[in-house]
């Protein structure tokens, strides 16, 4: 009950105390006055009658005696009337009903009023010759009590409501504060630090208010430098301070976790280093500033050439040195994109190029099946030696021969399309759940989905077909089919626990698919209780418009959204106060070897201490060793998945 209502329902129960009081007190005092009024009134009509009925009781002229009582019993204030001798034998007698008209019998019974009656001596000169009794009738004095009682109660209950209503104005606008620190209080638990500008004049109300501005000042400064701290430990972990570009330890774990991703299956991939030379001497013709500056232009337009792959890995690796990874594209893509690389870098130029003229060399390499991330490696860095031995600037492509048929993953992009196009008319996919367990209590807390294709009696993972169907603008036709597939084996088992599906940001970003999924949404409420979709961190990066529809849409319909691969992308936290995420999920690169990395361990519990104060729940993937598992305990990690915990599998784990 609102603080509102048990104000008015106090008001009201203290003035019917008041009334109930006032009352019986009335009651009481009216009681006693009538009654006395009844006693003068019957005394002074007994001592009337007894000095009218002198001569009539001396002559015994009982007809003349009747006819004085008739008289004054007709007025109905008495109900009876009678004269007696000297003998005490009643000479003549009058009584009369009573009868009491428009008085409830329960008032009756609550105001008892005593039988009152007046006598006088009836006598002439000093002879006595009887006496003369009058009893009062109590209908009258029970029915003017009664309008007494009426007419008060209409009158308090009017007093009544009108002070309610005037409480009732007066509570509203009283009470106004109070609602703004509700909503501050509940702004607060949303992350959003607001502070009231009207301070109430009542000096208890304001003094909340002022407490309340406070705590929201402090909250903001202390998420505001736990951000802060996450995002500087980020930096000098895994960005190189220059460029703003992944390092060299980022760049390896990246592309080592992208190798060991057993999920992820056979993928293409493409890997190129760069190198300038002279950079030295524009440092010392220069200054180093100079040469940082002309090492950030490079490292900006690295980036923008891949910036249509998602997944793509752009680092500096020491000194003069860059290094770029893109998987999942063809062989012609690939080609296409290693020569873009390098006319971007030749674009770069500085003021003094005739005295330090800046030369570029690349070293290219491709696989249609990345197994080594190293072995890349190796071979973009011989291609690179190569290229470094001519004159001028020049890329090397290190030669990867393949005798025999064509690999799937080597395809041509219009292969691709028609094979993607058969899957989803044919609904060629199948559903596996990978178990999410909980680091607490070792229980399994959700799944996630992962999605096969068909291929003949091959079965393609996801991750190698999604990133051809991304270019192809197909992800919603696939997304809407994996949530009907998901759709129709829950309803053959009901899968326990939260279900983590995986969104294209394509798909995201398409009006027709928001409004198909709301339809499935609400036709499958069920399921849609259990949903948690996944979008991965780098949506946040440029626009988060269409993140921020899908949150309201997934809201409405009991849904919820998480961030996945969090960490590979240096995005502010600030979605983190402004949207109602389930959890956030832990690239698989931090986990890698998490046992013995203290800078990881580090950063998972800063960002666990973050997150927690955010409300949400910190998740992590690709645990694949017992070692990397039990240190997860002792860093607030809430759950986990990965190979060691379990692999996709048909169904889900019980």
């Amino acid at each position: 009950m609102t603080l509102f209502r048990q104000l008015i329902i106090a008001i009201v129960l203290l003035f019917v105390c008041l009334y109930a009081g006032n009352t019986v007190v009335s009651l009481r005092n009216n009681q006693l006055l009538v009654a006395d009024q009844m006693h003068v009134h019957a005394q002074d009509t007994a001592t009337s009658l007894a000095l009218s009925m002198t001569q009539a009781a001396q002559d015994k002229d009982v007809a003349t005696l009747e006819t004085m009582f008739n008289a004054v019993s007709d007025s109905g204030y008495y109900q009876r009337i009678y004269f007696t001798g000297l003998d005490k034998n009643i000479v003549i007698d009058r009584e009369f009903s009573v009868s009491i008209q428009g008085v409830p019998a329960w008032f009756l019974a609550m105001v008892s009023l005593p039988e009152i009656e007046g006598t006088a001596e009836v006598s002439t000169g000093w002879t006595q010759l009887g006496e003369v009794t009058v009893v009062s009738h109590p209908g009258q004095a029970y029915l003017k009590l009664w309008q007494v009682t009426t007419t008060q109660l209409v009158w308090f209950a009017s007093i009544t409501l009108g002070i309610c209503l005037l409480a009732y104005v007066a509570l509203k606008w009283l009470l106004v504060p109070l609602a703004r620190v509700e909503r501050q209080a509940n702004d607060i638990c949303e992350k959003h630090f607001v502070v009231q500008e009207s301070i109430p004049k009542t000096r208890e109300l304001g003094k909340v208010v002022l407490a309340m501005n406070r705590m929201a000042l402090q909250l903001k400064s202390i998420f505001d430098e736990q951000l802060d701290l996450i995002g500087r430990l980020q930096k000098q972990s895994f960005q190189d301070e220059v460029t703003g570009l992944s390092n060299r330890s980022d760049f390896d774990n990246r592309l080592q976790s992208f190798v060991s991703d057993q999920e992820g299956g056979t993928h293409t991939g493409a890997l190129a280093i760069m190198a300038i030379n002279d950079i030295a001497c524009v440092n010392d013709y220069a200054g180093r500033g100079e040469g940082n500056a002309i090492l950030k232009s490079i490292g900006e337009q690295l980036s923008q050439v891949v910036h249509e792959h998602s997944r793509a890995v752009v680092a500096r690796r020491q000194g003069p040195e860059f290094s770029v990874f893109v998987p999942d594209i063809t062989p012609q893509e690939g080609e296409l994109l290693a020569n873009k690389l390098f006319q971007s870098m030749q674009g770069v130029s500085w003021l003094h190029n005739q005295k330090c003229p800046l030369r570029f060399h690349m070293g290219y390499t491709y696989h249609t099946n990345v197994t080594s991330g190293a072995e890349m490696l190796g071979e973009a860095d011989i291609a690179l030696r190569q290229a470094k031995l001519g004159n001028g600037s020049r890329w090397i492509k290190f030669a990867d021969v393949s005798d025999g048929e064509v690999p799937v993953l080597g395809k041509p992009l219009h292969e691709w399309e028609s094979f993607l196009q058969q899957a989803i008319d044919n609904r060629l996919v199948a559903l596996h759940f990978q178990p999410i367990y909980g680091v607490k209590d070792k229980a399994v807390l959700a799944h996630e989905i992962y999605v096969r294709f068909l291929h003949g009696a091959d079965l393609l993972a996801a991750a190698v077909v999604i990133p051809i169907a991304e270019r192809l603008g197909l992800m919603p036709r696939l997304d809407q089919l994996v949530l009907e597939s998901l759709a129709a084996a829950n309803r053959q088992g009901d899968v326990k626990g939260k279900i983590c599906v995986n969104l294209s940001m394509v798909s995201v970003k398409s009006p027709s698919f928001i409004k198909w999924l709301d339809s499935f949404l609400s036709s499958q409420r069920k399921l849609a209780s259990k949903l948690v979709f996944e979008v991965p961190e780098y949506a946040m990066k440029v626009n988060d418009v269409p993140l921020r529809t899908l949150n309201d849409l997934l809201v409405n319909r009991h849904s919820s959204l998480g961030i996945d691969h969090f960490g590979l992308d240096a995005v502010a936290f600030g979605y983190l106060g402004s949207l109602p995420l389930h959890h956030l999920k832990v690239h698989r690169s931090f986990i890698r070897e998490l046992d013995v990395n203290k800078d990881n361990q580090f950063y998972v519990k800063s960002l666990a201490g973050l997150v927690h104060n955010s409300g949400l729940q910190l998740w992590v993937e690709g645990v694949e060793t017992e070692a990397e598992w039990e240190q997860l305990s002792g860093l607030s990690v809430d759950a986990a998945q990965g190979y060691f915990l379990g692999e996709p599998q048909g169904k889900p784990v019980e």
